[in-house]
């Protein structure tokens, strides 16, 4: 099989030739530019770094390396708005929420320091320059360039966007501040919501008008749990969340007919019904390190009806284990997910700083040989 061949099997919950790899094809799947470095020495590979997400450093893999990975997907990101990211300083940018990050000193990536909606009213939201989604600056040369993958290339196409309601929400008010606005002020954090929700629902449209034909999976997120549990109540998620993810999904679907792949970090074992509900196919980065993410029973209860994409520990064993444990990571996850197709290997998130080449290389090349259908791997 082809990789795109390869991909729309495994989401066809059937089993291809192998499981699929991703490694690069979106932020929730990327590597920081100290890894890829790391990557790269390791292959005794010499390339200029180019950095596709300032705030994250994130690197842009090169197509060489991406074969030599097995990569079976390739991305596509939407852009921002004309009058987009300003940079403050080297060490400090705004972006087009108004949203300020900062970047201390020997810190791998920028965090917010700054949030523009902190101290706002119901009137502020109405006065406050919310981004344009429609702006089609966020679209130039994405067409032509999904139109080449489509016509040139036989890998899997993934389209992006932020896709953020309730962590937007946080980002632009303040984690904590919200989280009391949806308990103490529930008009006003409903009212912010609909806002975002409608400029994802724009952005969301824009870039599927430009490449939504070429598309064979479409990625948003929204981290709707932590590490312990749900980040705000089920029930609360089912009420105010829910809904609004449901309008977003069914704008996509309007515009795709790409697989919808939806990220949550965290415990989001209590809404994978949910969102098998309200139209996701894909489950990503299936957190294993969070409490209820065990693969073996997240394939055993949802199997049949979504697909996992991820599962490779970014935790504990990609930055800290060795390629052995590394190895034994990935044949676990395997046994657990890939049975009867349903399952693309990525890691949890970001391959970050900390995380040594050879422990990169380790992932992709024990999912290339034990990866291979009818599965045969021992414990």
């Amino acid at each position: 099989m082809n990789s795109r061949e390869r991909i729309l099997t495994a989401l066809d919950h059937r089993e291809p030739d192998r499981v699929p790899i991703d490694i690069g094809s979106c932020g929730p799947t990327a590597i920081h530019v100290d890894a890829y470095a790391s990557l790269l020495a390791h292959l005794g590979i010499t390339e200029k770094i180019e950095l596709w997400d300032l705030v994250g450093q994130l690197a842009q893999p090169s197509e060489h390396v991406l074969e030599m990975l097995g990569a079976d997907v390739r991305g596509i990101r939407v852009g921002g708005p004309k009058n987009g990211t300003k940079i403050i300083s080297d060490d400090t940018l705004i972006d087009p929420w108004g949203i300020t990050y900062h970047r201390p000193e020997g810190a791998t990536c920028y965090n917010i320091s700054e949030y523009p909606l902190r101290h706002a009213t119901m009137q502020d939201l109405v006065k406050y320059p919310f981004p344009d989604g429609k702006d089609p600056h966020r679209v130039i040369g994405l067409a032509e360039r999904a139109k080449q993958l489509r016509e040139q290339t036989q890998y899997a196409i993934l389209g992006e966007i932020s896709g953020h309601i309730l962590e937007r929400a946080q980002m632009v008010r303040g984690f904590d501040t919200f989280l009391e606005d949806l308990a103490l002020q529930p008009l006003f954090a409903e009212e912010l919501m609909e806002r975002i929700l409608a400029i994802e629902c724009d952005i969301a449209a824009t870039l599927l008008d430009a490449i939504g034909p070429y598309l064979d999976v479409f990625a948003f997120k929204d981290d709707v749990a932590m590490q312990s549990g749900p980040v705000i109540s089920p029930k609360m998620f089912r009420t105010l969340i829910k809904p609004r993810l449901k309008k977003l999904i069914e704008v996509i679907k309007r515009k795709t007919h790409a697989k919808i792949w939806f990220h949550s970090c965290g415990s989001v074992y209590y809404a994978v019904r949910d969102l098998i509900e309200i139209g996701v196919d894909i489950l990503n980065p299936v957190q294993v390190a969070a409490k209820d993410m065990d693969t073996a029973r997240l394939k055993r209860e949802f199997g049949k009806d979504i697909s996992f994409w991820g599962a490779i520990d970014t935790q504990h064993v990609l930055p800290f284990g060795s390629p052995q444990d590394v190895q034994a990571e990935v044949k676990m996850r395997l046994r657990d997910l890939a049975p009867g197709g349903g399952y693309v290997l990525a890691s949890v998130h970001n391959i970050e700083a900390d995380v040594c080449g050879a422990n990169v290389w380790a992932m992709a090349q024990t999912a290339k040989k034990f990866g291979t259908y009818p599965l045969q791997i021992e414990k």
